[in-house]
């Protein structure tokens, strides 16, 4: 029986992100287990067949003893398990995996990037510094003809090649993780005639526009636009760009926005939505706004790689400069004033998600990838 290998920092992002592709794989006969940071997830992941091994991982750690420690779970994990395969999600993830392949002898190997994150991005001193040693890690760990790197858009792609990182004949190009379209489609939950809400659906971080999104409604409150806007989503304190509890809680009493907090159902959420908005400053392919075209909502979201894929612009919603406040006000004022636009976007983010983008598509893209690697193996 062939073995897969699920090394992802955290259990509550496998379950978003990755739980269908091991339940399509459960079923084309693969043995499926799970290395991870875990929570109260893990019961669901267990009863869905999947076995789980706990991994102390931290994601915002520099402590070299704990890091080194993480690596040498990673390795206990590979021995036990034997994998055929494993599938590494996210740059911690990835470079140790890649440092304990070489230490058990596994040569198969998918490294999956989920966006190129906040060591990619990020314009801070510091996080440039430590950028340089982590690109020459990954020259040298990441290469191997077993192995294949997933980027989730062409932008990301060109980065690592301009940065000598990965090789073009080990790209596959598959865009994000899918979305479940028996639970996200849409419903009459939005009320006809009722205030639009305008709905931003992430984690709460500055990098996410967030910033940006409540300063466009501070804009629009202004000129007495009829419209509330709505942030959905958790806290993530091991970020380094998480947004404090206190600054949110001044939004909300200013009246600015409401915070909704985490919400489980999402799919509700985004029906009640008259727009969906995601102003990010970069994504990998983000998978909430699949889920709002997959709900025939129009979304406004940033020129930036990742969000730029994930819609067409003028045509399933709208793209403006990031960090644009004004710009995010002009196109979500837009779209209020233009219902018919609106419907019109929203089923056409719906017709693309149903032929290019639905979960199932992507898990067989991915899974038929695995098959090509383990191939090359015999």
């Amino acid at each position: 029986m062939k073995r897969i290998l699920f090394i992802v920092s955290e259990d509550w992002y496998f379950v978003s992100h990755r739980l269908h592709l091991a339940q399509k794989a459960i079923s084309k006969g693969y043995h499926v287990t799970l290395l991870a940071n875990v929570g109260k997830s893990q019961n669901l992941i267990e009863d869905s067949g999947i076995d789980v091994i706990p991994w102390s991982l931290q994601r915002n750690s520099y402590n070299l003893a704990r890091e080194i420690n993480s690596i040498l779970e990673v390795i206990k994990a590979i021995n036990h398990v034997k994998p055929s395969l494993i599938h590494a999600v996210a740059l911690k993830p990835i470079l140790y995996s890649a440092v304990a392949s070489i230490f058990t002898g596994l040569k198969c190997r998918v490294f999956a990037f989920a966006g190129l994150g906040f060591v990619f991005t990020s314009e801070k001193l510091f996080v440039k510094f430590c950028r340089v040693p982590i690109v020459f890690a990954m020259r040298l760990l990441i290469k191997n003809k077993y192995s294949s790197i997933i980027l989730q858009n062409q932008d990301d792609i060109n980065t690592l090649l301009h940065l000598r990182m990965i090789k073009e004949n080990s790209i596959s190009l598959i865009q994000g993780s899918g979305v479940d379209t028996t639970i996200f489609f849409p419903t009459n939950d939005q009320v006809i005639g009722s205030t639009p809400l305008i709905i931003l659906p992430a984690r709460l971080l500055w990098d996410k526009g967030i910033g940006d999104f409540v300063n466009a409604a501070n804009i629009l409150k202004r000129k007495h636009v009829d419209a509330r806007f709505i942030l959905v989503g958790q806290r993530d304190i091991h970020n380094p760009a998480s947004i404090s509890e206190s600054q949110i809680s001044e939004w909300v009493e200013s009246n600015i926005v409401e915070y909704w907090g985490f919400e489980e159902n999402m799919s509700i959420i985004l029906n009640k939505a008259t727009i969906v908005c995601l102003p990010s400053y970069r994504e990998g392919f983000p998978k909430v706004l699949l889920e709002a075209a997959s709900c025939a909502k129009p979304i406004v979201t940033t020129d930036v790689p990742g969000c730029r894929q994930a819609i067409e612009n003028d045509i399933s919603g709208l793209l403006v400069p990031p960090k644009n406040p004004q710009a995010l006000a002009d196109a979500i004022e837009k779209l209020i004033n233009d219902k018919s636009l609106c419907k019109k976007m929203g089923e056409r983010g719906l017709e693309r998600v149903k032929i290019e983008l639905s979960q199932d598509i992507i898990a067989n893209k991915t899974i038929n990838l695995w098959e090509r690697i383990l191939g090359k193996s015999y």
